[in-house]
This record gives structure tokens, sequence and C-alpha cells, in this order.
């Protein structure tokens, strides 16, 4: 795409995510392309405090951090009014670019440092979104703190290896419900290491749903996960299970 003669940097902004975002996704919102703007803004300036992202070039964070995240409006998945999570949400990617999309979902993003969850509330307000909470927790003990079972849709971006993140996710997801991983071109080798704890912890995997760059491995919830699972903070990550 040519950008030249552009005068300002939202204009250049409204132009490119105009081109990567609104072709392929709507929004009903008519304020959407500001809302995204002030996150890219305070993203790119707070990274300057701590690192939230290595990616702060314009077309890159719509391109490869607002649209990335917002592959599952494509696969249809999210219906109207679910509950979802989002493992390990950092700078907010998948939850915060899908929870602008679909003010109807309800988004719990859940980090474990809350120096990032403080820069999520703080998009919440610039945005006015109305329908995120941040939780400071690890994912593990989220899932023992009563949220076992409890969503619809649980996401997780660049957080861990597949097997790992089966672990961290599928607890948390209702029977009838799925976990998403966005994984790049790793996907189908990562999903054939996590088979045998896919079906431990009582999932599904469905055909990876993407491109050669972007991809989701989808996994429904079949069956409750044994109580065992999962085991304590960190075991997940260095003992997967293989």
């Amino acid at each position: 795409m040519n950008y030249k003669n552009i005068n300002t940097e939202k204009d250049l902004f409204e132009r490119i995510f105009k081109d990567k975002v609104l072709k392929s996704y709507s929004s009903e919102d008519p304020q959407i392309a500001e809302k995204f703007y002030k996150y890219y803004l305070h993203l790119v300036e707070t990274n300057k405090k701590f690192n939230l992202t290595a990616i702060t070039n314009l077309e890159e964070v719509v391109e490869k951090h607002f649209a990335d995240s917002l592959l599952p409006l494509k696969a249809g998945i999210i219906q109207e009014n679910f509950l979802c999570a989002d493992v390990g949400t950092g700078a907010g990617f998948p939850g915060v670019p899908i929870a602008l999309m679909r003010p109807d979902v309800k988004m719990i993003l859940i980090d474990s440092l809350k120096k990032r969850l403080n820069f999520l509330d703080e998009i919440a307000e610039l945005t006015g979104m109305k329908n995120c909470e941040t939780i400071h927790s690890r994912a593990e003990d989220h899932a023992k703190s009563g949220n076992r079972e409890k969503y619809d849709l649980v996401f997780s971006r660049a957080v861990s290896r597949l097997a790992s993140l089966t672990e961290l996710c599928l607890p948390l997801v209702k029977v009838g419900g799925k976990m998403v991983a966005l994984k790049s071109r790793t996907a189908q080798e990562e999903l054939e290491g996590a088979q045998k704890a896919i079906e431990l912890l009582g999932g599904k995997a469905e055909p990876i749903f993407g491109t050669e760059d972007r991809n989701l491995v989808i996994i429904t919830k079949i069956s409750p996960t044994p109580p065992i699972y999962p085991r304590k903070a960190g075991t997940p990550e260095k003992f997967p299970i293989m």
C-alpha cells in the first residue's frame, strides 16, 4: 500500500486501519478507528517506560497486533454475549482488540504483572471500553479460585508452546466451550506435540484455521478437566504434559 502524502499521523493511522482492519472486520461504532488510535498512542508512550512490545511502528502495530488479534472474529467462533478470557494478556492482545470490536462480549484480561494490567485499565478509560475486566493472577491460580470451567472462550497469544498452554487454558473453559491459541508457522508442529495434553485435559482439536503465517489452534472442551489440573504455578511450563 502507498501511504505517501498523508499529512498527519492520525490520518495515516486511520488510512492503514481502514485497509488492514475495517476491510476485513465490520464495526457499528463510528469511533472505532479513534479508539484504536488512542490504544496505539498509549501503547507506544507506555512502552518507553517499561517493555510491552518490540513492535512500535505504526503500520506494524496495526497489522501484527491489531489485525492479528482479530483473526478469531473471522473464524466465527465468538457468539453474542460470550464470557471470554485472555490468558497472559500482556499489552492486551488479543483480548482488547476483540473487546473493542465486539462490545457485546465480556472479556477478562488475566496477567501476572500488575503494571501491565494498570496499562490496560488506562486503555479502557481512554477508549470508554466497558466490557473488560483485569485480573492480577497466574492462570493456574485463577483456575483454583472458583473459575474452573467458567468461560465460553479462552484466548492466548505468544505465551508458551501449546503443550504447556493447554494446561493453563483448558481448565478454565466450560464443557462445550473452546480454547483458542493464536500461533504462527509453528501451529501444526505444536499441535502434534500437544495431543496428549489436549486429550488428558478434556479437549479435542479442530482443524487449524488461518494462513501460513497467522493461525488459530482451536480446541473444543468435550469433557471436564481432571481436578488435579492445572498443577501448581510454573509447573506446566517446566514440565509440560507430553
